[in-house]
């Protein structure tokens, strides 16, 4: 079981956090301070994709059981073919309780083990499963995809495993984000879901 006694974050409250519908309207945008952004950027847990150095930064806090962070999941390729010179950061963000804890244990384990480059399609695969994801359909997935559960399990048992999350945690409550998903793009903060063309009219907003 990859939830271990020795997980810190068993007994936080996190029943306050909810996914967000995602409504017509897209949610407004919310000046943050520059340093809780760049911080959020030095995540160790943090994934980068497209352009290593975009002109544009987009950052998304997600729960791998939140439904709408699963549509934005399926946008996610679409997304960066369509923007070639934007930087998207995925930052796990495990609010939904125990099984999403789990679920980020196992998707971190597999981070540190094989790398951000062989993270996306264990993104895309965890998203694509249907019902609730815990710690054991992510090993699987992961495992699926060539990993070694053994090792996968003593890596998400660690206590670096569970000091990212804490810090990803602390983070996104300092940066008010009460949803998931949510957006940091730029200096800017969006908390609640976004279609496509949404999250493209805010990558829009940045570059002007």
């Amino acid at each position: 079981m990859i939830l271990s006694r020795r997980s810190l974050l068993a007994g936080l409250s996190l029943s306050g956090l909810a996914s967000s519908a995602l409504a017509q309207k897209a949610p407004e945008p919310e000046r943050v301070p520059v340093e809780l952004f760049e911080e959020t950027l030095d995540l160790p847990s943090a994934v980068r994709l497209g352009h290593a150095h975009g002109d544009v930064i987009m950052v998304e806090y997600f729960d791998y059981n939140c439904p709408y962070c699963k549509r934005s999941a399926q946008d996610l390729p679409e997304l960066l073919k369509a923007e070639p010179d934007l930087t998207y950061y995925l930052v796990n963000y495990a609010v939904l309780g125990l099984p999403s804890v789990a679920a980020t244990k196992a998707a971190l384990g597999y981070l540190q083990v094989y790398g951000p480059e062989r993270y996306l399609p264990l993104h895309l695969a965890l998203f694509g499963l249907r019902g609730p994801v815990d710690g054991e359909r992510a090993l699987s997935e992961a495992e699926r995809l060539g990993g070694d559960r053994k090792r996968l399990t003593e890596t998400a048992n660690a206590d670096r495993t569970v000091q990212w999350m804490k810090q990803a945690f602390t983070l996104g409550n300092s940066l008010g984000l009460v949803a998931t998903p949510s957006y940091l793009v730029g200096p800017e903060s969006y908390v609640g879901g976004m279609n496509l063309a949404q999250k493209r009219a805010a990558i829009a907003r940045a570059r002007a």
